[in-house]
């Protein structure tokens, strides 16, 4: 008779210590493969999970912020109106109804509600619920209130607080509106009356819809007793309390949480995010669905679920085939070596990219200090040369030199810095100036303070620009800061901000101001423009204003008029250089006791730049004086830098080494002096300056076909730290700072090859 199969491998494994072995590794393998698998599964969905519950976290923050936000600025208004009724003396009921119902309140009121598109009205309700004043109409239409839930509760509540009713629908459009109160008191504790304001739940729907990109998802407002107050998408149900609502129950222990839901409002299980508002009773949910959470992670795992189920069955065909499926062990084992290594190198790779991002943006920090520190260096060094050269007193020369020594040691850190930083500071990209305009006004009501009211005001359509956006929302704090410093009994502070065409570069010349009843002209500080399109940024306050003299010095680095711990002196400083190095320009216009006006021109920003060159700007007064002035004999040098004390100690110590030098303070007034007939032999010129740096200008000369050398002595110039730049304009590169002797040499060597 056959031997049964089975006998037959039993026979087999008690023969065979190797099969045996085999057998047991292969058992243990499968066994750890599918607890591997089902491990693997299970950490990638919990992974799936912890990343979609940080998401929602995160948004469900920036939304409870935003919704925040919207809400104090209505709340401001109506806190700020009382404010006002206790201080123009109103105390009874009979004053509030007597002296607010009249046409001033309600252009008052009208007033108070420009700029906020989430306050729809505001009220003013008498103690016995009628209405004394209504921002919508005029006269105030007979209606009593005195039923409504937010009326009978600050009536019977000595509360500061503020009430948020349940949501009221327009019978009319069918849109929903729900109303923050506040209570009026008397000194003594008496309900005076109302102030109310109209918050459109469209508005939050609008921002929900903007915020909420996948259709997997849902954003909802509620108030803390659960009535639904918004959501998107939209349901028909606001103003009841739906769902489970089991984020009450999370509240109750924490401010905020992710929890998950078994049962949504109209589409299944779902990952919710609450968070209660800190200082208002409302609730901002974010939801998605599970399934859409988990999706990718289902195909993953059914993939993975594949792959394992694929390898099991090969390692049991090995141990079925025995010998024959080693090859295919080792095999599966190679692949899985050759998977890991690139997880691994994956790592790496993104491991180098966050290190090289920390760095690239120090880098941006250290460029703009080496620049301006190798400008400083550079005047420090050739005054002390002339120091050095003009005296035989070793009690003067031996500090100069000491001194000298110190420059050379501060330009070996500054290359230190320079190796080091590749990139320009600013970051010019379209700035949506509107939305910056009232992102910082929020934040600056916030930190001037009550005694300093803040107005805005944006042109319809206006433009995008081209700036850099952090350093525009630093200049306009400054700004706002240098107003309330001016206004300490308190006053207005204005942000405008509008569209201008400029016609010529002399169109800047112009203040923005005209003459005031009884006053001279305005004393005006203008930089000139090109021809081309700006968005005007003016931000305007009712403070003490400047004298004539501190205005004419206003944007010098460290002037200031502040006592000593309160100012630096670099705030319009930094404001200035912003402008002019991004292209425009800025414009101060002030006088004693009628306040300061602080006007920016910013570049719109073009999506396609028309290639259409613009005037050059007239040169400035210095350069136009310096025409009148005989060259000299010697050597004709063009000597073009943007920093005062650079060029002056740079024009001085070449005019001591019988150098007939000609000064320029930018690269257009260099151009301006060529254009009127000056020809130098060499042109010594910086590279990083307002408007056309110094390989611009090369470059628009060459065009030209002008030939004068050109020598660029630069501290900082990204795009000349190859040679291909200055071969493409046949110029000469020496860094800052550098020795006098040295320059001077270059220069004479430059113009006897020229000659």
């Amino acid at each position: 008779m056959p031997i049964p199969p089975i006998r037959h491998w039993q026979a087999h494994l008690r023969a065979s210590r190797p099969l045996r072995v085999l057998l047991l590794i292969g058992g243990l393998s499968v066994a750890v493969l599918l607890a591997a698998t089902v491990q693997y599964i299970d950490s990638m969905r919990d992974r799936e999970m912890e990343g979609a519950e940080r998401e929602l976290s995160t948004l469900n923050l920036s939304l409870a912020e935003q919704t925040a936000s919207a809400t104090q600025s209505v709340d401001l208004v109506l806190t700020t109106i009382i404010e006002q009724l206790k201080s123009d003396g109103i105390d009874t009921p009979e004053e509030y109804a007597r002296r607010m119902g009249g046409r001033d309140t309600y252009q008052m009121l009208r007033a108070r509600i420009t700029g906020l598109p989430q306050l729809d009205a505001v009220t003013m309700i008498a103690a016995d619920g009628h209405l004394i004043n209504f921002s919508r109409y005029y006269p105030i239409p007979p209606v009593n209130v005195s039923d409504r839930d937010y009326f009978a509760y600050l009536r019977d509540h000595d509360t500061t607080a503020p009430f948020i009713s349940e949501p009221v629908q327009n019978r009319g459009n069918g849109s929903w509106t729900v109303y923050l109160a506040r209570r009026i008191s008397g000194r003594d504790g008496s309900f005076v009356g109302l102030v109310l304001g109209a918050i459109e739940l469209s508005y939050f729907q609008r921002i929900y819809k903007a915020l909420q990109p996948d259709g997997d998802g849902s954003i909802s407002l509620w108030r803390r007793d659960g009535i639904l107050l918004a959501r998107h998408p939209v349901l028909p149900d606001i103003g009841r309390p739906l769902g489970q609502r089991h984020f009450l129950k999370v509240l109750e222990r924490a401010k905020s949480g992710v929890y998950f839901s078994s049962g949504g409002l109209n589409d299944g299980a779902r990952l919710v995010a609450t968070r209660a508002l800190a200082d208002y009773p409302l609730v901002v949910n974010v939801t998605r669905r599970l399934d859409a959470v988990l999706d990718k992670w289902r195909i993953q795992a059914w993939t993975i679920g594949a792959a394992s189920a694929v390898g099991i069955a090969a390692l049991l065909l090995s141990l079925w085939a025995l010998a024959r499926q080693f090859s295919a062990y080792e095999a599966a084992t190679r692949a899985t070596d050759a998977a890991r290594r690139a997880v691994e190198g994956r790592e790496q790779a993104e491991q180098a990219l966050r290190q090289s991002q920390k760095m690239e943006a120090i880098g941006q920090l250290t460029g703009g200090v080496a620049h301006d520190f190798n400008n400083l260096l550079q005047a420090i060094g050739i005054n002390l040369h002339v120091i050095d050269s003009r005296t035989d007193d070793e009690r003067i020369a031996g500090p100069a030199r000491l001194a000298l020594q110190a420059v050379e040691r501060g330009a070996t850190l500054t290359q230190h810095l320079l190796a080091f930083s590749r990139r320009q500071q600013l970051r010019p990209v379209p700035v949506d100036v509107a939305t910056l305009v009232e992102r910082t006004s929020r934040l600056l009501g916030r930190t001037l303070g009550q005694s300093v009211r803040i107005e805005t005001e944006v042109a319809p359509g206006l433009w995008p620009a081209m700036i850099d956006p952090t350093q525009l929302e630093m200049a306009v704090l400054n700004l706002a800061l240098n107003a309330r410093d001016a206004m300490p009994g308190g006053g207005t502070l204005w942000i405008l901000a509008g569209n201008r065409t400029v016609a010529g570069p002399a169109a800047g010349e112009q203040a923005i101001g005209s003459r005031l009843p009884g006053a001279g002209p305005l004393p005006v500080q203008v930089e000139g423009l090109a021809a081309g399109d700006y968005v005007v940024l003016r931000v305007r306050d009712t403070g003490t204003g400047m004298a004539a003299e501190v205005a004419a010095r206003a944007f010098e680095p460290f002037f200031t008029t502040k006592e000593v711990g309160r100012g630096t002196g670099l705030g319009l400083s930094m404001v200035h250089g912003l402008a002019t190095q991004s292209g425009g320009g800025v414009e101060l216009d002030s006088r004693p006791g009628l306040g300061t006006t602080v006007t920016l021109y910013l570049p719109r920003a073009e999506e396609q730049p028309a290639d259409v060159p613009t005037a050059p700007p007239p040169p400035p007064a210095k350069a136009r004086v310096a025409e009148t002035v005989p060259v000299g004999v010697g050597c004709a040098i063009l000597l073009v830098d943007d920093e005062e004390l650079v060029r002056s100690a740079t024009a001085s110590y070449l005019a001591q080494a019988g150098f007939a030098v000609r000064e320029a303070a930018d690269a257009a007034a260099a151009l301006s002096l060529l254009d009127h007939g000056f020809r130098p032999d060499v042109i010594v010129t910086d590279h990083m300056m307002p408007g056309m740096t110094g390989l611009e200008m090369a470059r628009t000369l060459r065009a030209r076909q002008d030939e004068t050398p050109i020598l660029m002595v630069t501290g900082y110039a990204e795009d000349l730290t190859s040679t291909a730049a200055a071969r493409e304009v046949s110029l000469t590169v020496l860094s800052k700072p550098i020795e006098p002797s040295r320059l001077v040499r270059s220069i004479r060597d430059m113009a006897s090859v020229e000659g």
